[in-house]
């Protein structure tokens, strides 16, 4: 057996003989302390493996125990993580809706003359030729086509389809798009188009404009309520690069427009305007 090979045991096991024959035979000659100390010695190595044995499970069950506090402190410190972000979603959910209602009443309170309808963003379609929002509003709450669609950043565009609890936007970058515009700083009319070869990049293009146009980078643009279903001074975006075209003895500008249209949520529909010169 491999037991029985192992030179180790079979030291122990010559030991154990000798001390056996050796204890039986010194109790036979009647002495009995050396018997006592001599078995007392050879027990001493077998005392300490027995200890160290003792101590062994001792210290893995303490390590265990310990993994499993650490495993239940685990779990609640998840719980709390849990916890905590939830309140965290809840209060940017709080912010966010308390900076959308102060954006509203700026907004009310810059164009008193308007009436204004809020409608939730509830779908996005666009392919290669046109970009439309669908909004929770429609006929039934007063909305009609061609009313103006705006945030507190500037115009968003018009209503170009109208179901009872719905309508659909059509976005101002887009190339079947066009409002009259002016510049603020000189006056300049021009209107404002969408281009197909501009898509994508929230540019516009500034039309219309006399070789002598007074028009510069930077300056900014807002609708002029002339010719459109749009009323005047809403923001459209600020010039970013004039061009001439000797050709038609014309300037054109680009507009960099002030919505950022990817993100958008909530927008205002402009359902009255008479009072502001409509």
């Amino acid at each position: 057996m491999k037991f029985f090979k192992n030179k180790f045991f079979i030291i122990l096991l010559a030991v154990a003989v000798f001390a056996s024959v050796f204890t039986a035979t010194l109790s036979v000659m009647g002495v009995t302390d050396p018997i006592r100390n001599f078995a007392n010695t050879v027990s001493i190595p077998f005392r300490y493996i027995g200890i160290a044995i003792k101590d062994s499970f001792e210290g893995f069950s303490k390590y265990f125990t310990a993994i499993e506090e650490m495993n239940e402190e685990n779990q609640k410190l998840e719980s709390e993580i849990e916890r905590l972000e939830g309140q965290l979603a809840d209060a940017n959910a709080i912010k966010e809706e308390n900076e959308r209602l102060r954006d509203y009443l700026e907004i009310k309170e810059t164009y008193r003359d308007f009436k204004f309808l809020e409608a939730l963003i509830i779908g996005s379609e666009s392919d290669n030729y046109m970009t439309v929002f669908t909004l929770n509003k429609g006929s039934n709450d007063g909305v009609k086509l061609g009313m103006p669609i705006m945030v507190k950043e500037g115009l968003v565009g018009s209503v170009c389809e109208l179901g009872s609890t719905w309508c659909r936007v059509r976005i101002l970058p887009e190339a079947s798009s066009s409002v009259g515009a002016y510049i603020s700083r000189s006056g300049e009319i021009g209107i404002v188009e969408g281009d197909i070869s501009l898509k994508g990049t929230n540019v516009c293009i500034l039309n219309y404009l006399s070789e002598a146009a007074d028009v510069e980078v930077g300056d900014l643009v807002y609708t002029s309520g002339i010719g459109s279903v749009y009323p005047r001074d809403l923001f459209i975006g600020e010039v970013i690069s004039v061009e001439t075209n000797e050709y038609l003895r014309t300037k054109v500008a680009k507009i960099s427009l002030s919505v950022d249209f990817e993100n958008l949520k909530y927008v205002l529909i402009i359902i009255d305007y008479q009072s502001a010169g409509k």
